[in-house]
């Protein structure tokens, strides 16, 4: 019976490590996007440690990269900084996140189910068995301020568990759909 409420746990957290990206954004509700149609990076330093997160060298290149086409498929245009109305920044955090999760692995599973031979203490007797289990949450955080003022127009946050045993190319395609589902929440250019 353990070994089977084991399985589902872990049949649970696997679900749970392969699920969608939970994205959220927050936009200055006075801030006027109608009057943006330029935007630049803000800074040149890379958002990403290689070592923190395990990322190649050409990490930053690629989310900036996917960034910069997202912005302009929602009509923004890319200029040099001094042009821009708004700036554009992004982080990558990595964070390890434990897991708690209390499974009863007691005979039956309620009335009229099991074995109707035993008597009621000994079926209302409950075994919890407690399983924690470590894991690592990435987020994507991207930020528009106004240029000159640095004034927080917008941010989009992107969040998910990381499988680090991914390849390569599935990191990069989790990247890029996090990045579109991120920056789709940014007002589109009219």
């Amino acid at each position: 019976m353990r070994a089977r409420c084991l399985a589902i746990l872990l049949l649970t957290l696997g679900a749970t490590a392969c699920s969608s990206l939970a994205v959220t954004s927050e936009k200055d509700k006075n801030a006027d996007f109608s009057a943006l149609e330029h935007f630049s990076w803000s800074g040149t330093a890379s958002n990403i440690d290689p070592q923190a997160t395990g990322a190649s060298a050409t990490a930053d290149d690629e989310v900036r990269r996917a960034i910069t086409e997202n912005f302009e498929k929602r009509g923004y245009q890319l200029v040099r900084p001094e042009e821009a109305e708004f700036l554009i920044s992004y982080q990558v955090v990595i964070e390890k996140r434990l897991d708690e999760r209390v499974m009863n692995t007691g005979p039956g599973a309620g009335a009229g189910w099991g074995n109707q031979n035993i008597d009621e203490a000994t079926y209302n007797k409950k075994a919890n068995s407690t399983y924690i289990m470590e894991y690592t949450e990435g987020s994507l955080i991207i930020e528009a301020r106004a240029a000159g003022t640095n004034h927080l127009l917008w941010q989009g946050v992107a969040e998910s568990v990381l499988d680090q045993d991914r390849s390569a190319q599935k990191k990069a395609a989790m990247m890029r759909s996090a990045v579109e589902k991120v920056v789709k929440r940014f007002p589109a250019r009219q």
